[in-house]
């Protein structure tokens, strides 16, 4: 039988403390999963950040409670399961969506993306705090603990399985403010590290310990404050002067058909609206227009009669556009997920670059088989992949690389999830110093009109701030704007008249942002040059800490 709570330390929040380190069975496990599910309102479109120090206290508090059971390892994973399920349920609902574009086929495996998807990530979570269970200790030793197993936690989700670090809690930050701009130093894991800290420094306040001091149960509060000021001054000075614009000039165009409707015979309906736009959209000779990820609900690249089409109307501009792309290989071909780079040569529309997907979508893309036993047979219950042509998955791309198209400045191209991993962009192949900008096209039409889009951009921004490079980005149904080297939105697509009935149309034209140029001329950021290397620091230097601090 464990022994009865005793909270000491700050006695306003002595209370509290105690009530939620006692709560045992399903009472623990429910407002666990409370937690975590206030805990995802602290990214975007909220960016609420205190609910998430709010639900990080709660959760260390409670694992306070479930260290002194018996059965402390047990009870320890299922709180962290708990909190971790309810912050990808509420945080990533949106992963029904795709699964109601045709409900007739796919509905009633909706069970997926609400129970198996978010109960599977959440394993990582209760994993991560069974293990920080090892090393527990009512001091606040207990704070540094969390914070390196769940940023070790995150930076597995990030990669197991192709990885999926949407949410990840550096991006609590809005991208584009002062505190976003600490991802230059080190990168998104690092200021996950960062964020996990000073999220969880108020636990610290109340403990189990009889000893008395304030000072040092207040030192992790402290130097969370600290590390906020610093890292808000030094953003803000690094965004004190205006953006600054290149001598290019990007036009970004999208649809915006349903998804549901794309693949309905609308294929001409699609192509005659992106016509118009090439045709009536203001726009300079020199001028680079960007279509989104699968524009057209068909292969681009062997359809004559939408070559021909955007031969009559784009003149001397470039066009980038994403595109299913189908070579004969075999009896059923292989598909990529590619982005093509067009311009007009003798009056004719020819494709002079290319950039097939490195990194597919796990079940989406890429085939379940090549992830899982037996993937065929569940490949077959989810719905299509990104365009519903591929029915055997896609072939990945060779590797990230840099597009040097003429008279274009040389860019980074990212395809929809892979704008969610920063190695990408830090290691586009040899000649990645010299891109100049990063394009991001996507469909986020599968996502829906919830949260989903609002999480992708702003995910995405991070690019920028990492690399210090702008970003052009078009996305279906979701944000397309431009963004500079520092995370800020430039501009932003509106509607055009003229769209069908369901139909909602993002256009802009605008400059492309120039990228952050060091003395030899290359674009850079200390996370540029040397990748996870403060992570890693960070968190040894938290190991040590949490080790000087440690008490039984």
């Amino acid at each position: 039988m464990s022994e009865p709570i005793r909270s000491h330390g700050f006695t306003a929040l002595g209370p509290l403390h105690e009530a939620l380190a006692k709560l045992r069975g399903w009472a623990a496990l429910g407002f666990s999963a409370l937690l975590g599910a206030f805990a995802a309102l602290a990214f975007a479109p909220f960016h609420l950040t205190p609910a998430l120090i709010i639900s990080v206290t709660g959760l260390i508090w409670m694992m306070d409670g479930a260290r002194g059971q018996t059965r402390w390892g047990r009870a320890l994973f299922m709180r962290g399961w708990a909190f971790g399920y309810g912050f990808f349920l509420i945080g990533m609902y949106w992963t029904a969506s795709p699964f109601l574009i045709e409900p007739e086929k796919h509905a009633v495996f909706i069970w997926m993306p609400l129970i198996a998807l978010p109960g599977g990530m959440a394993l990582i979570w209760g994993a991560a705090t069974a293990l920080a269970g090892t090393f527990w200790s009512a001091s606040p030793s207990r704070v540094f603990i969390f914070s390196v197993f769940m940023a070790l936690a995150e930076l597995v989700r990030g990669h197991l399985f192709g990885g999926f670090p949407w949410n990840l809690f550096g991006t609590t930050w809005s991208p584009g403010g002062a505190l976003s701009q600490a991802a230059a130093l080190g990168g998104v894991y690092w200021l996950t590290l960062i964020t996990l800290f000073i999220c969880a420094a108020p636990a610290a306040l109340v403990d189990t310990r009889d000893a008395r001091g304030v000072i040092g149960r207040a030192f992790p509060v402290v130097a969370a404050v600290i590390l906020v000021g610093f890292g808000w001054a030094w953003g803000a000075q690094r965004l004190a002067t205006p953006p600054v614009m290149s001598e290019n000039t990007v036009v970004l165009m999208d649809a915006g058909i349903p998804q549901a409707d794309k693949y309905m015979g609308n294929g001409e309906k699609v192509l005659a609206r992106y016509g118009e736009f090439l045709r009536d959209i203001e726009s300079d000779p020199n001028d680079i227009i960007i279509w989104p990820e699968g524009a057209l609900p068909f292969d681009l690249l062997a359809n004559t009669y939408a070559l021909d089409v955007i031969s009559a109307y784009l003149g001397n501009r470039t066009l980038i556009v994403g595109t299913t792309r189908r070579s004969l290989d075999g009896a059923e071909g292989v598909y990529n997920n590619s982005i093509a780079v067009l311009q007009t040569e003798a009056g004719r529309a020819e494709l002079i670059r290319l950039y097939d997907k490195h990194r597919l979508v796990p079940f989406g893309e890429l085939p379940a088989a090549e992830i899982i036993p037996f993937g065929h047979s569940l490949s077959g219950l989810l719905p299509g992949a990104m365009q519903q042509m591929a029915k055997n998955g896609f072939e990945p791309g060779s590797e990230p690389t840099v597009l040097f198209p003429r008279d274009l400045p040389p860019f980074i191209s990212l395809i929809c999830y892979e704008a969610l991993f920063p190695e990408i962009t830090r290691k586009a192949g040899p000649q990645r110093d010299q891109a100049r900008w990063i394009v991001v096209v996507s469909n986020d039409a599968w996502f829906g009109s919830g949260m989903g889009p609002a999480q992708h951009y702003a995910q995405n921004r991070y690019r920028s701030i990492e690399t210090g490079l702008p970003m052009a980005r078009v996305a279906s149904r979701g944000a397309t704007a431009v963004v500079d080297a520092f995370g800020r939105e430039t501009a932003r697509g509106q509607r055009v008249s003229g769209d069908p009935d369901g139909w909602v149309s993002s256009v802009v034209r605008t400059p492309l942002p120039a990228p952050v140029i060091n003395a030899d001329g290359i674009a850079t950021t200390p996370y540029q040059r040397f990748g996870p290397a403060l992570f890693w620091l960070t968190l040894v230097l938290f190991s040590v800490l949490a080790f000087t601090s440690w008490r039984r």
